[in-house]
């Protein structure tokens, strides 16, 4: 599949996945509003659980769990001190900056769609960081990266109105072109949300997220990855982790919910219950198995791999 780019009046790329207006819509919401209920690195994905009591306090336990969630991603793309390392979708700079401040990367490039992103990133000065108003499939580096990490971006890869043939040639293109962008032997991670228990976003809760909180995004299934990343990539390891989005779901529900008098002025009551709602049904969609997370470790092929026949 050759993807396509339209660069916008505002210098941004357009992506052949989420356009950057539905990115915005939900993104550029407001930094002041979502660093209410997010933990202190903006990190807006699920988190690591593992070993951190229930009990504990989410006003420590939320932070704890999500350092885990960026060391095991820089762990799975073997960052390393003097590595170059790309993170795709890099939201508010929260992994770039756990890279760089623990020196696990000399040289760390971030790319968003959400003007509102970008600049909180750049307000926070990291060394070694450049973080780009740019979609995935217009990305161009000057020389190769060490790693690429992406996390809960994938998601936006293909767009609900795409066939599964469609789909498949969009995420083969993404894989395609990291392998391109990655020096021989290099890892990559990824973080997505997928579909399990069920085959589509048919049902009210994935018509209400489409509708009033990601629209143009659709989910991919394991098999549609494994198949897609298998010419480029070997897979190191698939860790299926529903859980810890479940849990990571609620955490952010509680906090948005003390969070009220101060969310309501910044995006109005009718945003508030939006956010409330959107963050309790995706909560039960994750218990219930409808969907799933998995957090994918790659390996690079030295050659990619011919089709078969």
């Amino acid at each position: 599949m050759t993807t396509t780019t339209d660069r916008t009046d505002t210098g941004r790329t357009e992506t052949v996945g989420t356009s950057a207006a539905d990115i915005e819509f939900h993104y550029d919401l407001g930094n002041d509003f979502y660093a209410l209920w997010l933990d202190e690195t903006l990190s807006y994905s699920a988190a690591v659980w593992d070993g951190i009591d229930p009990a504990e306090p989410d006003t420590t336990a939320l932070p704890r769990a999500q350092r885990a969630k960026l060391d095991l991603h820089l762990d799975l793309a073997g960052a390393a001190p003097g590595a170059r390392l790309l993170d795709v979708g890099c939201g508010w700079g929260g992994l770039l900056d756990r890279a760089v401040r623990t020196g696990r990367a000399a040289e760390a490039t971030g790319l968003t769609l959400s003007r509102a992103q970008h600049a909180h990133v750049r307000s926070l000065g990291l060394p070694g960081v450049d973080v780009r108003l740019e979609s995935w499939d217009a990305h161009r580096p000057g020389r190769p990266y060490d790693g690429i990490v992406s996390v809960g971006a994938f998601e936006h890869f293909a767009t609900a109105d795409m066939d599964a043939a469609a789909r498949l040639a969009a995420y083969r293109a993404y894989f395609e072109r990291c392998h391109g962008w990655l020096r021989p032997g290099a890892r990559m991670s990824l973080q997505t949300i997928a579909y399990d228990g069920v085959t589509g976003g048919d049902g009210p809760v994935g018509a209400f997220v489409a509708a009033e909180v990601f629209p143009g995004a659709v989910l991919p299934r394991l098999g549609e990855i494994v198949l897609a990343s298998d010419p480029y990539f070997a897979v190191t390891l698939v860790r299926a982790s529903a859980e810890d989005y479940a849990r990571t779901l609620g955490a952010w529900s509680a906090r948005l919910l003390r969070a009220r008098a101060e969310a309501e002025p910044l995006v109005g009551p009718d945003g508030y219950h939006r956010y409330r709602r959107y963050l309790r049904a995706c909560e039960v969609t994750f218990l219930r198995g409808a969907a799933t997370l998995y957090r994918i470790g790659f390996r690079r092929r030295d050659e990619p791999l011919r089709p078969a026949g």
